[in-house]
């Protein structure tokens, strides 16, 4: 086993070399006949971490309900791990043992009978290894073996690229998340164990180590899914709702950064404010808000999000930018969750997006376009949100972060404020009646397509020529600028020719002007002499090559 490398400290979440994968294995893609024909509704993760082997062991059962019928289904697991046992527990709660087979990171399980369409099966694998160790976490999957300035223990995973089956047998795409999960965590005695979801309990064991329990109430991708051990102090802040109701809002810390962390993390209270103003209330009420600090720069693992950025605010805006991002996907990818990673913008495009918004409702819009100038570079090589299943590999770019945020900025621009912010907010939680439910019908898979159904919907505008130029094609569209003696015309230039009939704002003396693009082209007239600039509030994505 390599020893874990030190902590890399990244100075930007987003100046990562992006031509390298997750990792070696990837998540998602096309979806197998024997995944597709079942839907997970619950694991019951039971797993012992054993730091002096690095390597963890247990159960997890896997309960889930037959889309049609079947007597054989697959698994994801990574291939490092030895499967003692794969069983079928029976409503009596029998444990039968089934016949299997663990190749290429794939269990393949065998049932005796014709599970039916409707029916309600149950499975266990028992089993115990090493995990693969993350040498460049977040974005490199596996296991974090770290240690606290006084040498004590500290260990997370990641797990975004790669998927859950890293360290979990489970069913790996992102269309299929359990509603509920049960964790179960023995570790050291001497540490803390936090992961997602509700606290339930804990209890001392004879030799050493100690068990904790959590359980988390509403649906949950697997990516996040985590635990994270170390010798944590906690924060506890008291946070009521803008649906007026109490929950849990505590910071995990290292015991070396208590100090740092009272004084600096006040600010996520108003992170929260403002977001549940902005988008709707905070999701995940019903079992809690955390913030745990981690051995690498950050992930958005639901109700626990993984925070290593030093307790600092952005070298250039007066914020934590880190957590305000990971934080941001409690609503983009835990309540909205892509249901192919072929749509990934959504998670990180809006999660993006969020933090040009809070800026501007804070501390004012000079502040909002700043932060927009700064991140616009993109590569435009790939579509934003290609059609067809991809897995998590394909779809990774700086393109969806930043690519995905200009692009949200440039609909605001068109929509304007007031339905724009409508829209935004139906984005979250496509009915007001879902800002009030609590129990996981809140959460959805979500897709590019619902995304334009719902703007549309809302703005009673069509759409469809905006989404197909700037999310399903790959390069920008490009003004055409000709001007005359006393008169300018407009062109809007696409891909294939597609239509594109974005308006544009002008400049010229002294007054702005909103030239329409009836079939992607417009005119107006300028006085001699007068100079104009095109696009002065620096709203539009487009090309600006000469």
């Amino acid at each position: 086993m390599k020893k874990f490398s030190k902590y890399f400290s990244f100075y930007f979440l987003f100046t990562i070399n992006l031509s390298a994968q997750f990792g070696s294995q990837d998540s998602g893609g096309n979806l197998s006949p024997f995944q597709a024909c079942y839907d997970v509704k619950f694991y019951d993760i039971n797993l012992t971490i054993d730091l002096n082997e690095k390597a963890i062991g247990g159960s997890v059962i896997m309960r889930a309900v037959a889309v049609n019928d079947f007597n054989k289904i697959l698994v994801d697991l990574d291939g490092r791990y030895q499967i003692d046992a794969v069983q079928s527990i029976t409503k009596d709660k029998k444990e039968i043992d089934l016949k299997y087979s663990h190749d290429s990171n794939k269990v393949w399980i065998n049932f005796s009978n014709t599970i039916k369409q409707g029916e309600t099966f149950t499975t266990k694998i028992t089993y115990a290894g090493i995990p693969r160790v993350a040498k460049k976490p977040p974005w490199d999957d596996g296991i974090i073996l770290a240690k606290t300035k006084d040498g004590k223990d500290w260990v997370t995973l990641t797990c975004q690229g790669g998927g859950a089956d890293i360290w979990l047998p489970c069913k790996d795409h992102p269309s299929d998340e359990p509603d509920s999960v049960s964790l179960h965590f023995t570790a050291p005695a001497d540490l803390v164990l936090v992961s997602n979801g509700k606290f339930i309990s804990s209890s001392d064991n004879s030799n050493g180590t100690k068990t904790w329990n959590w359980f988390v109430s509403t649906p949950i991708n697997n990516y996040g899914v985590i635990f994270y051990l170390g010798p944590y102090k906690r924060i506890d802040y008291d946070y009521t709702s803008v649906t007026g109701e109490k929950f849990p809002f505590t910071v995990w810390v290292l015991p070396e950064s208590y100090d740092k962390a009272k004084e600096h993390a006040p600010q996520f209270l108003t992170h929260m404010r403002v977001m549940e103003e902005l988008i709707g209330p905070y999701p995940f009420r019903a079992d809690k808000y955390a913030v745990v600090e981690a051995p690498h720069l950050g992930m958005e693992q639901q109700t626990a999000i993984a925070y290593g950025y030093g307790w600092k605010n952005h070298p250039q805006f007066a914020f934590d930018w880190l957590h305000h991002h990971e934080f941001s996907h409690e609503w983009w990818g835990n309540l909205a969750t892509c249901k192919d990673w072929s749509d990934f913008w959504i998670h990180e495009g809006l999660g993006t997006y969020m933090q040009p918004l809070y800026l501007e409702k804070v501390f004012g819009k000079d502040e909002y376009f700043r932060y927009m100038k700064s991140i616009k570079h993109f590569s435009n090589k790939t579509p934003m949100a290609p059609r067809g299943e991809k897995t998590s590999g394909e779809s990774y770019s700086n393109d969806i972060y930043y690519k995905g945020a200009w692009i949200v900025h440039t609909l605001r621009y068109y929509l304007g404020d007031e339905i724009f912010f409508k829209v935004l907010r139906r984005w979250a939680y496509p009915t007001e009646e879902m800002e009030k439910i609590r129990d996981g019908r809140q959460c959805r898979l979500a897709t590019t397509d619902e995304l334009l159904e719902i703007a549309e919907k809302i703005s009673g505008k069509k759409l469809d020529w905006f989404f197909e130029v700037y999310l399903r094609h790959a390069s920008l569209p490009k003004l055409n600028v000709i001007q005359g003696q006393n008169k300018v015309e407009l062109n809007w230039e696409t891909e294939n020719n597609l239509p594109f009939t974005l308006p544009v704002e002008v400049k010229f003396a002294g007054k702005i002007l909103r030239v329409e693009m009836k079939d992607g082209k417009g005119e107006f007239d300028l006085p001699h002499g007068n100079e104009f600039i095109v696009d002065p509030g620096g709203w539009i994505l487009m090309n600006t090559s000469k």
